[in-house]
């Protein structure tokens, strides 16, 4: 099996797992599959008091096992070569909450087996642009330093003047992968302190 498929994989059998807990959860929801609204940030349409929320899934799956205090969200990427705008303050996402899925373990060393427990902490969109907005944050600050990042040989973790990089979070840049991505790397606890999100599994 590819890398590829293998991935591929991983959310399929964790989707089922997330899909087992929002029914404990009361959660009148459907998992989308349909290419063109996945494609605008839609893993899950949660229904609630009349009105939908659009999620997007994020999960840490390539750190099953570990439970990391923070979570890294795309500002861009390279495809082919092609500079791309990352997810986070990508216009053609309708995204209301992501769903951060972390501290992801399973029940053997066997994936097929399936998961043993994660933990979920939900992110409003909105509330955390405009937190880092008023903060200084904005997609035109953060697009000037990509730039300047891109060009240099700085790599891994960049503080930000405008956050604690023990406590709040800092620019991460990963040179090493194909698609070299420029993540914003936040701490949980600090995005629900800032409230703009909040743990919604284990309570």
């Amino acid at each position: 099996m590819s890398t590829f498929d293998q991935d591929l994989n991983k959310e399929y059998l964790l989707g089922q797992f997330l899909d087992e807990i929002y029914a404990q959860l009361n959660y009148d929801f459907r998992r989308i599959h349909e290419s063109d609204l996945q494609n605008k940030g839609i893993d899950l349409i949660i229904d609630h008091n009349v009105k939908e929320y659009y999620i997007d899934e994020k999960a840490q799956l390539d750190y099953l096992g570990h439970s990391l205090p923070t979570f890294t969200f795309e500002l861009s990427y390279l495809k082919n070569g092609q500079w791309k705008k990352g997810w986070l303050f990508d216009e053609n996402k309708i995204t209301d909450h992501y769903f951060l899925i972390t501290d992801i373990k399973i029940k053997t060393q066997n994936i097929e087996e399936g998961f043993k427990s994660c933990s979920i902490t939900s992110v409003n969109t909105n509330k955390l642009r405009t937190y880092l907005e008023n903060i200084g944050l904005d997609w035109d600050t953060l697009n000037d330093l990509d730039a300047q990042i891109r060009n240099s040989d700085q790599e891994k973790n960049i503080p930000l003047r405008d956050l604690k990089e023990k406590e709040e979070g800092c620019l991460y840049f990963s040179v090493q992968k194909d698609e070299k991505p420029l993540n914003l790397k936040l701490y949980l606890k600090w995005l629900i302190e800032i409230r703009a999100a909040k743990k919604i599994y284990p309570f």
